[in-house]
């Protein structure tokens, strides 16, 4: 097995005979087509597409029987977003030529079948071309797990100070490449001003983190986005540059650099009120699913309080009293706050979601020097001695039903702790408090929380 050129985490047999399916088809409205449809073991290397109406067509890709990978209009595959005519993409995975020329070198592995096909979904005919270049392996040969998929996710216009999720992937693999998309609507701040990008990392078996900056930064820019491309990062399609930008698409190709999980994945961009579109590439083990833990939910957020010193941690706050003591608004930063109810993502909550300050500018995005509480019930059966496994940095107390049990510091980045409590048959309150500041994880302020049982 040789590690494949683009994705070295990918392994594929060094020996095959190199095959080309090519298909020429007048596609009536509603009609579908196979570009290929072959028994593996195989690969497909590279495709290409062309056609006299490829806004209105459909592309699917399933491996060895199961449901598809990918669906979603060919335009969004190949990262036309916007609802743009098609302009040229120049990076290694996909390349989009004058005048409608898609070409795909994404590895789409396959055990024992693969099929790619094509559906119209306009009011008209339309006549399509394609070539399928991919490679044949021994009958018993064992192909790498990894399959690829894709995820188009929009929202239209997105929350002005929130975030929109690209993907939530359970199951173990890697993320490949993204493009991502915004047309102004907001002009309060500069489009790429949205806080950037937070991948939350196996929080089942392993709680890991990463964290951008700016949105822009992400794509290897700075200050702005323009219309350059490489092989890695780029931005095919921009109107307008620097505070004058008000249509954007960039991609980001990860190769060598690819971000891996082990059990599952949420990433997340910044918003502000405009329009954004995203597509995510990953390759996931086929069968491969995170394990089952034990995670509470839903949990009550309030916040966020400032908090600079230790000292200022040290500070109780209002949310530490019982829940009808509160107060059903507060302001903090001239913005009226009340408490927010939500479920975990995965193992994870994230209070940038919520509790972003309304101001300009990257380090406006979301506070610093700030701390926040979350709380939950656990409801027992019975008495029972459980392990609290918290990811997190920066500061964190714990209590369980109102008693003080930890106060830990992360204060050199993201990692994790486990907590030894007992609770009690019936309802047991948990709350924590999470502080958050400017640290290797740009501000990070997030947290994994897994109920361990011990023997």
């Amino acid at each position: 097995m040789l590690p494949d050129p683009i994705f070295p985490l990918i392994q594929l047999p060094a020996e095959y005979r190199t095959h080309r399916t090519t298909r020429r088809v007048d596609l009536d409205p509603g009609q579908s087509c196979d570009l290929i449809s072959s028994q593996g073991p195989g690969c497909v290397r590279h495709f290409w597409i062309t056609a006299k109406s490829p806004q209105n067509l459909r592309i699917e890709i399933a491996c060895d029987g199961g449901k598809p990978q990918v669906r979603m209009t060919l335009h969004q595959f190949f990262g036309v977003l916007l609802g743009k005519a098609p302009y040229r993409i120049e990076s290694t995975p996909i390349k989009l030529m004058p005048l409608n020329g898609y070409n795909a070198y994404l590895p789409v592995p396959f055990q024992h079948s693969c099929r790619i096909s094509l559906h119209n979904t306009g009011a008209e005919s339309t006549s399509v071309w394609s070539m399928v270049n991919w490679q044949k392996y021994d009958s018993g040969v064992t192909v790498t797990p990894y399959r690829l998929h894709a995820r188009f996710s929009e929202e239209k216009p997105a929350e002005p100070l929130g975030s929109t999720l690209l993907g939530a992937v359970r199951g173990k693999g890697f993320v490949a490449r993204l493009f991502h998309a915004v047309q102004r609507k907001d002009y309060r701040d500069m489009i790429w001003h949205t806080g950037g990008d937070t991948w939350l990392i196996d929080g089942e078996t392993g709680t890991h983190v990463l964290r951008g900056i700016g949105s822009e930064d992400v794509f290897g820019h700075s200050f702005g986005m323009y219309p350059e491309m490489s092989d890695w990062t780029g931005a095919p399609h921009v109107v307008g540059l620097n505070a004058d930008c008000s249509e954007v698409v960039a991609y980001r190709f990860f190769g060598a650099d690819s971000v891996t999980f082990n059990s599952s994945l949420s990433l997340r961009f910044g918003t502000r009120a405009n329009d954004m579109e995203s597509v995510l590439y990953y390759y996931r083990e086929a069968g491969s699913d995170a394990p089952k833990v034990e995670t509470p939910g839903p949990w009550t957020l309030s916040g966020p309080f400032d908090c600079q010193t230790f000292d200022d941690f040290e500070r109780a706050e209002f949310p530490e009293n019982p829940v009808d003591e509160w107060p059903s608004e507060w302001e903090w930063g001239e913005r009226p706050l009340t408490a927010v109810k939500t479920a975990p993502e995965l193992t994870w909550i994230d209070f940038t979601r919520w509790f972003r300050r309304d101001a300009t500018g990257n380090t406006g995005t979301q506070p610093a020097g700030v701390a926040a509480y979350a709380e939950t019930v656990l409801l027992e059966a019975s008495d029972r001695q459980v392990t609290l496994r918290l990811g997190f940095d920066d500061w964190m107390k714990v209590w369980v039903n109102d008693e003080q049990v930890a106060t830990m510091k992360h204060d050199r980045g993201f990692a994790t702790s486990e907590v030894p409590v007992r609770l009690r048959r019936g309802e047991n309150r948990l709350r924590l408090k999470l502080s958050n500041f400017d640290n290797v994880e740009w501000r990070c302020w997030a947290f994994s929380c897994v109920v361990l049982k011990t023997d």
